[in-house]
């Protein structure tokens, strides 16, 4: 249980960095992170390529935003691990007009002590769900479908590429006998994965309870949905984001110009876990999708097109549980959202993930085709 004031918390932070290369002159809360606290720092001595300002976040054992709920501190370590093995791991876009570099923020620092970490700070950031509710607003024009398509497939292909680079490091240690650092680290901490499966598949079911004229009939579909998922974790799994979607991917709030390079942080990866790649697959489609369903922004429909062509699924299994997962999160998430729309709305929603995961658990790949889902089908044989 928290015992600390917002003051108590900035100062114990402060104290925590003392007598390190990171001592801070100042601190200032930043809006971001719900686990953990969050800090926009003022180095007293810059770094020496004169970095100035830094982000420090500092977890305790509980969950910042509700102190009364507990949570590991296992996951400041297993972020650090993260960051590390993702250090040097980016992709750079191939479109002319503007190119996505999409990365994880550097880790100058973590003291394993007061369980803080030193972060790469990105002046003028925003989270990507805020940045198109900005910018992106209804109607989008078509000049920026582009720029949209472009940015969905690079986050494709980035999360696909960390998917492949730590299944490649985790299948060559088992062949010597060991097992790579960051899977022997998700493999310690079991806390975040049964988190994950609660607040997913438990809080799907729960839905029926809020929507039951909407969601009744399906109560058994979602129930298998949820003892497959349940079976999934008995089976071979790898290292997952754990939390992939817009609001965890941070872009500078400036408009974007010809010939420009914007670089794309991927954040917050405390949740990160031994799991099937589908939950970060489908979670960031989801939250795209919202953007259409809530507020008819174009854009949200080509960055998930774009995000499709990313992943490039080309089986039917993949994608169809890439689809089942959108519809979970629509319908344990989405739809109950504070501030994205009216309580019509989100029965709306709740009703199209029904849809979404019935179609998908059905196999009903035909209903996807006539869909604005068919994009998740384009590449499979």
């Amino acid at each position: 249980m928290a015992t600390e004031t917002a003051e108590q918390m900035q100062a114990k932070v402060l104290k925590s960095l003392e007598g390190t290369r990171y001592a801070a002159a100042s601190l200032e809360r930043l809006s971001g992170g719900v686990g953990n606290f969050l800090y926009r720092a003022q180095l007293v001595t810059p770094l020496d390529d004169g970095t100035a300002e830094v982000v420090v976040k500092h977890g305790e054992g509980y969950i910042a935003r509700s102190p009364e709920n507990s949570l590991t501190l296992d996951r400041c370590k297993v972020e650090e691990e993260c960051l590390k093995a993702l250090s040097s791991f980016r992709v750079t876009g191939q479109q002319d007009s503007v190119k996505y570099v999409v990365r994880t923020p550097h880790c100058y620092f973590y003291d394993e002590k007061s369980n803080s970490q030193i972060l790469e700070y990105l002046p003028n950031g925003i989270d990507l769900k805020n940045y198109a509710l900005k910018n992106f607003a209804a109607p989008s024009p078509d000049s920026l479908k582009p720029q949209c398509h472009e940015l969905g497939r690079e986050l494709a292909q980035w999360l696909v590429g960390f998917h492949r680079q730590s299944e490649q490091e985790a299948r060559a240690a088992r062949e010597k006998g060991g097992k790579s650092a960051l899977f022997a680290q998700l493999e310690l901490c079991r806390e975040m994965q049964q988190l994950k499966h609660m607040i997913n598949y438990d809080w799907m079911v729960q839905r029926i309870d809020k929507f039951p004229d909407v969601l009744g009939e399906a109560r058994e579909v979602f129930e298998e949905f949820k003892a497959a998922a349940l079976d999934e974790l008995k089976g071979e799994l790898m290292p997952i984001h754990g939390d992939f979607w817009t609001g965890n991917i941070v872009l500078a709030n400036i408009a974007v110009e010809e010939g420009a390079e914007i670089p794309l942080f991927v954040i917050d990866w405390e949740m990160a876990q031994l799991g099937v790649r589908e939950l970060d697959y489908g979670q960031m489609l989801a939250e795209m999708y919202q953007l259409w369903l809530y507020k008819k922004i174009d854009a949200g429909l080509w960055m998930v097109q774009g995000f499709a062509e990313g992943l490039q699924l080309q089986s039917e299994r993949v994608a169809f549980r890439t689809a089942a997962q959108l519809g979970c999160h629509l319908v344990a998430f989405g739809c109950v959202t504070p501030g994205w729309g009216t309580p019509e709305q989100g029965r709306e929603v709740a009703r199209v993930g029904r849809d979404v995961i019935v179609n998908a658990r059905k196999g009903n790949r035909e209903w996807f085709e006539k869909s604005e889902l068919a994009c998740l089908f384009s590449h499979v044989r």
